[in-house]
């Protein structure tokens, strides 16, 4: 509780500063932490589950207006079989335990990869998925990005598809229709400590990035509410000049 409320006294400081307009959370460490802590990797995992709902709690207050999460890459299919079937047993889990929130909230959720290959191995949590993004798609608020088998290859194979119908159009504007709109994100929050983006794409390329130390099981409000400290003090040049600078 003491928690939750430093976190709201922080976040309601925050929106009066700069905060990005779209935050890409890529968790990590769910592994790592059940190894430290000697539980299986699905408690691990359970447990990061629990600690993105705290994320998705926290963004509903900002002036943030997307949060996306990458949820499951290209190369986490190289994982053994039992640790996927487990991830995408906790990724239907979010959906559906966070649906009702993002209904009351106003908030439209996205799912951006391939879905072929979910449809057919996974139709539980296809079917979940096309549930929410069915029940949300007419809201008008925020929008919240799941990304499921989602990396650079399967934005090559878009992008590919989108200039062959569009040869004269802007690659900006395609980047855009294959990413169903998304703007590029300003920031992009990795835990674990890792400092890599893993092939996330160009959706990130332009993004500040903040590493939290923490694994994502460990992440609580207040690491949340640090991470948008850390950005609201940086200063988004683009290839411009720091506004102290002076000739």
């Amino acid at each position: 509780m003491q928690l939750q409320r430093v976190s709201d006294f922080a976040i309601d400081k925050l929106n009066s500063k700069n905060l990005p307009e779209a935050l890409l959370v890529i968790p990590d460490g769910n592994g790592r932490w059940a190894k430290e802590m000697g539980k299986s990797v699905f408690e691990g995992h359970k447990k990061g589950a629990k600690s993105f709902a705290g994320v998705i709690e926290s963004f509903l207050k900002t002036k943030i207006k997307v949060l996306g999460a990458w949820g499951f890459s290209e190369d986490n299919w190289k994982r053994p079989q039992d640790e996927i079937d487990k991830i995408m047993l906790v990724i239907e889990n979010v959906i559906s335990e966070n649906l009702p929130k993002m209904v009351e909230n106003n908030v439209k959720f996205i799912v951006l990869g391939k879905h072929k290959r979910i449809q057919k191995e996974y139709p539980k949590l296809y079917q979940t998925i096309e549930n929410a993004v069915s029940k949300t798609s007419q809201n008008s608020g925020k929008i919240i990005a799941l990304f499921v088998d989602y990396g650079e290859k399967f934005q090559l194979e878009e992008f590919a598809k989108a200039r062959a119908e569009n040869p004269n159009a802007q690659t900006y504007e395609l980047l855009s229709k294959i990413n169903q709109g998304l703007p590029l994100f300003d920031m992009v929050l990795r835990t674990s400590g890792e400092l890599r983006l893993s092939g996330f794409g160009p959706l990130a390329s332009l993004a500040e990035y903040v590493s939290v130390k923490k694994n994502l099981p460990e992440l609580n409000i207040v690491d949340f509410a640090n991470a948008l400290v850390e950005y609201s003090k940086r200063e988004r040049r683009l290839g411009g000049r720091p506004s102290s600078y002076s000739s």
